[in-house]
């Protein structure tokens, strides 16, 4: 059971990369989400006085960890849980999930680790770990079992896992401007974005015709190191598929919060990436 669980993840993420490299919707159907606002936006003044350095007035941050391969090294984790019920029979469907990814630029290397859980994301209701790694050319996959497999871009499980990216989940923003609030985070000034609705671009949920989605979020830059230092979103959904769900299953409804942060400290401590125990 858990090693179908563990390809059941990777043949649904292998279709989430699909999904993002061929377009930038859900699907050729789906609504557009609605976008919670943030308050109502202050006054031209205020945002003069509290504008972000030049350069920073308009951002593209598709997907969200645009901009960090140009760091020697950097390192962030994405953490999501979903609460909400199956349509057609209306069991309750929890889940949970967190990933770890790191990179070595110097070092041609990167390292990802997923942990699901639960009835919504995973199947059955066991917890789902699997470690990737690639170093330069060379791919290791640690399965579920604590077995390792490895070998180069060829062998799709362990390339799949070891490229996974936050953009593949929590999507990205086409378009943002700053809302002129500011605050310091991780010893970072940073500065809160805001962006409409359709600018909003969100994998991890499936949509389909009858689909309703609304979105709240919430968005901090750091020009210092030109990249996202946190990206918030909750989002009510209703007769929607989440991540590599089977699609001929059961759609959810329910709530679905989704975390991007970044670890400021692995652009002075290059993260120490090296083969997986066992392989």
């Amino acid at each position: 059971m858990l090693r179908w669980a563990c390809w059941a993840i990777i043949g649904g993420l292998a279709g989430l990369l699909l999904v993002a490299c061929g377009r930038g919707e859900q699907t050729d159907d789906a609504p557009i989400p609605t976008l919670a606002s943030f308050d109502t936006l202050p006054t031209a003044y205020f945002l003069t006085q509290n504008a972000p350095p030049p350069g920073f007035s308009s951002l593209a941050l598709d997907p969200i960890e645009r901009g960090l391969t140009d760091h020697p090294g950097w390192a962030y984790t994405l953490s999501g849980s979903f609460s909400g019920t199956f349509d057609v029979t209306g069991d309750a469907a929890q889940g949970s999930l967190s990933v770890l990814v790191q990179g070595n630029e110097l070092g041609q290397a990167r390292r990802v680790v997923l942990e699901v859980s639960g009835s919504a994301f995973a199947p059955g209701q066991e917890t789902v770990r699997l470690e990737g790694v690639r170093i330069s050319n060379d791919y290791y996959l640690v399965d579920v079992n604590g077995q390792c497999s490895q070998g180069d871009s060829g062998l799709a499980g362990n390339a799949i896992i070891a490229d996974l990216a936050a953009g593949q989940i929590i999507g990205g923003v086409t378009q943002a401007v700053p809302t002129g609030h500011r605050d310091t985070l991780n010893d970072l000034s940073a500065w809160q974005y805001t962006f409409a609705p359709q600018d909003a671009r969100l994998p991890a949920v499936v949509t389909h015709a009858n689909s309703q989605v609304t979105l709240a979020a919430d968005l901090w830059v750091a020009p210092e190191v030109n990249a996202v230092l946190r990206y918030e979103v909750t989002v009510t959904v209703r007769g929607v598929h989440l991540l590599w769900a089977d699609r001929t299953g059961s759609t959810v409804s329910g709530t679905l919060s989704l975390r991007y942060e970044l670890d400021p400290t692995a652009f002075r401590e290059l993260p120490n990436i090296s083969v997986p125990h066992g392989c």
